[in-house]
């Protein structure tokens, strides 16, 4: 960040988000999620060129949408009851779930690593803890829009050649499962999105080193242990066993409430992302063998967030559980 006032908008970025976590009533739901927009907007321009410029519009024109479908639902609400459910269909379109992903994509596409990845972690905080403080009788349609994401995300991550549009679509596959497990303890949800979060960080922070765009830019590397690294934390994310992305799976599976078809559309999505996955990591996993590593070859940075991202959330479960 070059300038100095990005931290204000940094802070009411924070502070909405805290906003819509212990907000009593609708209204102050709404303003937290209006003013987490207009803290992240400025947020999304750091070489300011036309191509983030497109990507605030596109960003704000649904975000809007969505806010306005919100405050106009609730407010009816108290007459109509069937218009909850444009609730629901209101914070998934801020959320950026399928199959009201449609402005997701290009945005990514234009961003910057660092707001592309405020865009895929922070930026779902609010909508997520908005939904999860829904009446029950509203899970039914949650649970749906939460299958179709796990499949939307898992199929539409197969033909990517570029690593953000793949983060993407990775992205949109679990906001199905995060939503899947509002219907579950509260402490699962919480659980869940912290090992995204951290998972995401170490990747980004990887991709932001090595200004890296494309498949075949992310193994290349005469570091071998640095990328092997990275392809296990990218298998973390995907849900490979016994990482702590599949732990958090398979969480999820054994506490929430829905029915097992939305369980098992869940599952196919997330087999489909590990399959993308291990075929974007395979060479690299099959060579390791074959690699002389030493002692120096692994730097501190790296590990740590390794560390981070896998042991940490694993620590975490096996305290609370």
């Amino acid at each position: 960040m070059k300038s100095p006032n990005k931290l204000l908008f940094v802070f009411l970025m924070v502070s909405s988000t805290c906003m819509v976590a212990s907000s009593s009533n609708w209204l102050m739901t709404w303003m937290g999620l209006e003013i987490n927009m207009l803290g992240y907007i400025p947020l999304m321009f750091l070489k300011e060129n036309s191509s983030e410029s497109e990507a605030a519009v596109k960003y704000l024109i649904p975000q809007s949408l969505g806010s306005t479908i919100f405050i106009a639902s609730a407010i009816t609400s108290a007459y109509f009851n069937n218009l909850q459910t444009l609730m629901v269909i209101a914070m998934c379109l801020k959320l950026g779930a399928a199959p009201f992903h449609f402005w997701f994509p290009p945005v990514m596409a234009s961003l910057q690593l660092i707001p592309a990845f405020i865009l895929l972690t922070w930026q779902k905080i609010a909508p997520i803890l908005a939904i999860s403080s829904f009446n029950s009788l509203l899970m039914k349609p949650i649970m749906l829009i939460a299958m179709i994401s796990a499949l939307w995300g898992g199929i539409g991550g197969l033909n990517q050649t570029d690593i953000r549009s793949l983060l993407t679509y990775s992205s949109i596959s679990h906001t199905g499962w995060m939503l899947a497990s509002i219907n579950s303890y509260n402490i699962i949800l919480i659980a869940y999105l912290a090992t995204y979060i951290l998972i995401n960080m170490s990747i980004y922070a990887f991709l932001t080193k090595e200004q890296i765009n494309s498949h075949k830019q992310l193994f290349s590397s005469k570091e071998p242990m640095k990328f092997f690294i990275l392809a296990i934390t990218i298998l973390s994310l995907g849900g490979l066993p016994p990482l702590t992305g599949f732990i958090m799976k398979l969480l999820v599976l054994m506490f929430t409430e829905t029915k097992t078809i939305i369980i098992f559309g869940l599952i196919i999505g997330a087999l489909v992302s590990l399959y993308y996955y291990l075929s974007l990591t395979f060479s690299t996993l099959l060579s390791f063998d074959k690699m002389h590593l030493t002692k120096t070859q692994v730097t501190s940075n790296q590990t740590i967030l390794f560390l981070l991202s896998q042991i940490l959330p694993l620590t975490l479960i096996l305290f609370f559980f």
